[in-house]
């Protein structure tokens, strides 16, 4: 199983359900891609992305309705090819999960 491809991302948050798509590539230990917001669109790059086995870990700065906000991702690739891991930011701490697109 690789990270790389693209998935619909689901971060549960007090404020409900936020819906992104997260498009990856993996070369060696290294991850890049892309977040697109589901709510607006806005899209943000994967910055200092990394991974170790079927660990993950990346930010990355988009524009939300709110103003811009900084995302520490960190999470794991599941035996069932799903993702699961924590979202932070300034307002908390997530859990999210992501199935592929």
């Amino acid at each position: 199983m690789s990270l790389s491809g693209a998935w619909k991302i689901v971060v549960h948050t007090y404020m409900g359900d936020q819906n992104s798509i997260h498009e990856y590539s993996v070369d060696g230990d290294a991850l890049t891609g892309v977040i697109t917001d589901g709510g607006n669109g806005n899209k943000a790059e994967v910055q200092d992305g990394k991974v170790d086995g079927n660990k993950f870990s990346f930010h990355f700065q988009i524009r939300i309705p709110i103003g811009n906000l900084e995302f520490e991702m960190n999470g794991e690739l599941q035996p069932d090819d799903t993702i699961r891991g924590v979202s932070k930011n300034a307002m908390g701490e997530f859990e999210f999960e992501g199935r592929r697109v």
